[in-house]
């Protein structure tokens, strides 16, 4: 027999006597990874291309099946007879597989962060299939640039921070499983909506029509035919398109809004957090004017000589902590709570005071404020809502109107 002969006939010996995971073993790696990739976490039971099913999903060994230096991690102390067992075998898409037993990710993904990878995967998914089927949430994004800059909220993010509040994430409403996402990044004039000019009027334009597509298409169809309960809002944008996304959805569906923290760089609301009280105060009698002005100190403080003369003149709304407003005010959900029952005070006021037709918003508020002042405004009861935008030159002007 000839020297490539008999390596060909060790390598087929090699193949014969490695041992194969039982149908047992399988079994407990798919369902515990719930058909999802442990690492990507893409649907393993689908094809992206057609959507029909089709079978994606790879058994990748965390300790390789063979102790040598040629069986990836196969040098860990494992002993051999647990190495073919679930607790060693990861569910991944084929990308996933190949690259964890690649060199370039040797001493990044090795045996202790696989291994906790795939306990936090199968964690969240006995989590999320045991929960009832009430605490299921629809996911809303809008993500947008604010003076050029953007924030990120991926799906990953979102499922995790909604997750962590005992609900499990729902993406199903179209074939992607994105949720509701309103991307308006790429609309053009974002950097001249400050400006007094025609490109400002456009920006917005076309971001409520975004929205309403979004909304008025997908969302509230999907409510008044059942299928969503709740939803959970991660938003970033200009404060007029939060508070007009607010104003989108119906009070006949639990809301849960969020939004990114500064301090901790989360989307998660801190129990911990500080909290503090808001209140409103009246400067003026609503009984002089059709028209009143409602000022929001929450995350900032209006200037009132930054307002036009015209604004100044108008029986005002204050709604402010207690202490000193800062950026990261509202961390806790107390903190929302108390801004939300401030705005409520506010429009019962309006509701005693029927001649006010007209109510003019400037503030310095954080998203997830923005959009639940949006969530309080009826355009039925209350009066119309026009919502200013702070220029470079710190001065206001009119956004949007709320009718």
């Amino acid at each position: 027999m000839t020297v490539v002969a008999r390596a060909s006939a060790a390598k087929a010996g090699q193949r014969r006597s490695r041992a194969q995971l039982t149908e047992t073993e399988k079994i407990k790696v798919w369902v515990r990874a719930g058909g999802v990739c442990a690492l990507c976490h893409g649907y393993m039971l689908e094809g992206t291309l057609t959507g029909a099913p089709l079978s994606l999903g790879e058994l990748a060994h965390i300790v390789g099946q063979q102790a040598n230096a040629a069986s990836p991690r196969g040098l860990d102390p494992l002993p051999r007879d647990k190495r073919d067992r679930a607790e060693n075998v990861v569910l991944a898409c084929p990308s996933c597989h190949a690259q964890i037993d690649k060199q370039a990710v040797a001493g990044i993904l090795d045996v202790a962060r696989l291994t906790q990878l795939k306990a936090e995967h199968e964690q969240r998914i006995r989590h999320l299939v045991t929960l009832p089927a009430d605490r299921r949430t629809l996911v809303l994004r809008l993500l947008a640039k604010v003076r050029g800059n953007p924030v990120e909220v991926t799906r990953d993010t979102a499922a995790a921070t909604v997750t962590a509040d005992g609900r499990f994430p729902w993406f199903d409403l179209d074939r992607d499983r994105s949720g509701v996402e309103v991307d308006l990044r790429t609309l053009p004039g974002e950097q001249a909506a400050d400006e007094d000019t025609s490109a400002a009027v456009d920006y917005y334009a076309m971001a409520r029509s975004a929205i309403d597509e979004a909304l008025d298409a997908r969302l509230h169809d999907a409510v008044k035919d059942g299928p969503v309960r709740h939803i959970s809002v991660f938003a970033f944008a200009r404060l007029p398109l939060l508070v007009y996304l607010g104003s989108k959805l119906e009070d006949n569906v639990g809301v849960e809004v969020y939004q990114r923290h500064r301090q901790t760089q989360t989307w998660q609301w801190d129990s911990d957090a500080p909290s503090h009280d808001i209140t409103l105060s009246q400067t003026g009698l609503l009984t002089s004017s059709p028209e009143a002005l409602l000022v929001c100190n929450v995350s900032g403080t209006v200037d009132p000589t930054e307002l036009s003369p015209a604004l100044q003149a108008l029986p005002r709304l204050t709604i402010a902590p207690t202490v000193l407003p800062t950026p990261d005010m509202l961390r806790s959900r107390a903190c929302l709570q108390a801004f939300t029952a401030a705005a409520r005070e506010a429009n019962a006021l309006l509701d005693a005071h029927k001649n006010v037709r007209r109510l003019h918003l400037v503030g310095a508020l954080p998203p997830a404020a923005a959009v639940e002042l949006g969530r309080l405004h009826d355009p039925h009861i209350h009066p119309a809502l026009v919502v200013y935008s702070r220029r470079d030159d710190r001065s206001y002007r009119p956004a949007l109107e709320i009718a």
